[in-house]
């Protein structure tokens, strides 16, 4: 809770604002009532005009003055639950950032968004409801209470009466509605996975026909979420007309007891009139204060999902040392690696070094943990057990922008951000100017992009498969790096522009290079080539050692090579 309200602090002087001004429209509201008695009481019955004027100007007078305070209440509160937001939203991405793969699979991404977004929207509607109606309503109510009993009436019963019927009403609310808020919350996030997973599928759901099923498997959820809000919303719609008929019993008990007590013991007809504002009104603060109630639940659901990730912790924690040699060399020392919940180990003693000028290659069965290596490299994730070493010091203990600063990772999957070529480019190279980023095109063989300012949607999707690797080599190598990590990123690319990108990649001659492949023509000129199989290093040596004294990799590439052939 502490961290929830940590976007608060820088929002106390608004705050301030606000309860002066509620105390301000608070006051004006209980007079309101009391000059009414007095028109009637003394204006009225003494045929006073004078005074009736008078007392109305003040009157209008009080009105405008609550008017200005009910403005100020509400244009501080929408500043700060708006501001709290913002700032909240901003707390929460800057934590998500810092996520590692185990984090993000505690909490998956669907629900991320739910949680940055609609999460955060209910605690912005409640902050706003807290500051407009849940202060104000025990203020005004306990208000009103001390005006009825200045009035010196036997009517008091009748407001306890009826304070105990809304009593019930929301009681009966709140047990029928507050288990279904947590449901609500949950099939958001149903909804946002699904529709997250059939945007992504579109083409494979076109490609076997299945527009139909997954309608249909959209639309379930979409009932569910329907069904339950409707029941919700009807539940608590029912209030607004119950509470409007135990108000208007509540002034007809008043009337009709009132004139009573007018008759027999001498009561004000002006008070009887103050009695029924102020009534009226303390039964409104109690219904405020129920609606708050009946909605606290679904605040709290809200409130504990964003502290769930406020309060996940992060397990890849920053090192302090910052200063790297130049030109350092990466060694894995039996390395081992499990997924958290998984009893089978991806990657078992693994131990190999990257160097300077040299280039490591990995290749294996899908499967073998060949791009956890590469995971493990910038820590993305953590060994379970095992050291890697930049120099001698475990990388653990050094500052992770330091240790990122001198690494460039090709991912797998080419992602692309939406903006243009050139604010791609400049995510490997911050200051990289035209000329380094058309050199960097040239490298990666990238002969489509006519212009700089050339549009990239999101996701890159104006570009094929191919297009958009190049474009993510090129990013890659924009900046120097002293290790170079290529996670079977030359998989879309057919052999003649492979083998131009990998000619140019020669000139990366103080920098360490480790590409992880599949195809026998992406590696077989590397330095080192590292077979895995089953997460276990079972050999390594160059190209022709390897076709020599190990079986599998022997195999890979003689139907590597026999499908070449038959192509041709």
């Amino acid at each position: 809770m502490k961290k929830l309200l940590k976007p608060m602090k820088n929002k106390i002087p608004q705050v301030g604002f606000i309860f002066i001004f509620l105390l301000i429209q608070v006051y004006c509201d209980l007079t309101l009532p009391q000059y009414t008695a007095d028109i009637v009481n003394i204006g009225i019955q003494n045929t006073n005009f004078q005074f009736i004027i008078d007392t109305g100007l003040v009157m209008l007078l009080m009105v405008a003055i609550s008017t200005i305070a009910t403005v100020g209440v509400s244009y501080f509160s929408s500043r700060v639950s708006s501001g709290y937001a913002k700032d909240l939203r901003k707390i929460i991405y800057s934590k998500v950032l810092k996520f590692s793969n185990h984090e993000l699979n505690n909490i998956s991404r669907s629900s991320l968004i739910t949680r940055t977004t609609n999460d955060i929207n209910q605690l912005q509607g409640i902050l706003g409801f807290i500051f407009n109606t849940l202060i104000f309503a025990p203020l005004l109510g306990v208000g009103s209470i001390i005006k009825v009993f200045e009035l010196q009436t036997d009517l008091s019963w009748i407001i306890i009466v009826n304070f105990v019927a809304v009593l019930v009403l929301l009681v009966i609310v709140m047990v029928r509605v507050v288990p279904y808020f947590k449901i609500t919350q949950e099939i958001i996030d149903r909804i946002n996975k699904t529709a997250r997973e059939i945007l992504i599928g579109i083409p494979v759901i076109k490609a076997f026909v299945r527009q139909d099923y997954e309608e249909n498997k959209f639309q379930k959820v979409n009932q569910k979420f329907y069904d339950v809000n409707l029941y919700v919303f009807k539940t608590i719609m029912i209030i607004l007309p119950l509470m409007t008929l135990i108000m208007n019993l509540m002034v007809v008990l008043i009337l009709y007891f009132g004139a009573y007590d007018a008759i027999h013991n001498g009561v004000l007809t002006g008070d009887i009139i103050a009695f029924i504002q102020y009534a009226t009104q303390i039964v409104t603060s109690f219904l405020m204060i129920g609606v708050f109630i009946i909605m606290l639940p679904r605040f709290l659901v809200s409130a504990r999902r964003i502290s769930e990730v406020l309060n996940t912790e992060i397990t890849i924690t920053d090192g302090e040392l910052t200063d790297i040699s130049a030109h350092p060399t990466i060694e894995f020392r039996n390395v081992s690696y499990r997924y958290p919940g998984s009893e089978k180990e991806t990657l078992k003693d693994i131990s190999f070094t990257l160097k300077p000028g040299k280039t490591t290659a990995i290749i294996g069965g899908t499967g073998s943990g060949k791009s956890t290596i590469l995971n493990l490299i910038p820590r993305l994730q953590d060994p379970s057990s095992g050291e890697i070493l930049m120099d001698g010091i475990n990388i653990k203990n050094i500052n992770l922008k330091s240790l990122r600063d001198r690494i460039s990772f090709t991912p797998q999957k080419a992602i692309l951000f939406q903006g243009d070529v050139k604010s791609n480019m400049r995510i490997g190279k911050s200051d990289a100017n035209d000329d380094e980023i058309q050199k960097a095109l040239r490298l990666a063989q990238v002969d489509f992009v006519n212009d700089l300012a050339e549009e990239v949607t999101q996701g890159g999707s104006n570009f094929s498969g191919g297009q958009k690797q190049r474009l993510s080599i090129a990013r890659a190598i924009i900046g120097h790096h002293e290790f170079y990590l290529f996670d079977d990123c030359f998989s879309a690319l057919d052999m003649n522009t492979e083998r131009k990108i990998k000619n140019n990649l020669k000139g990366l001659k103080d920098s360490s290079i480790l590409i992880v492949s599949q195809r026998i023509s992406t590696i077989m000129d590397a330095n080192e080539i590292l077979v895995i199989d089953n997460g276990q290093i079972i050999d390594r040596g160059t190209h022709d050692g390897l076709l020599e004294s190990c079986e599998i990799y022997r195999e890979i590439a003689n139907i590597q090579i026999d499908y070449m052939e038959a192509l041709s």
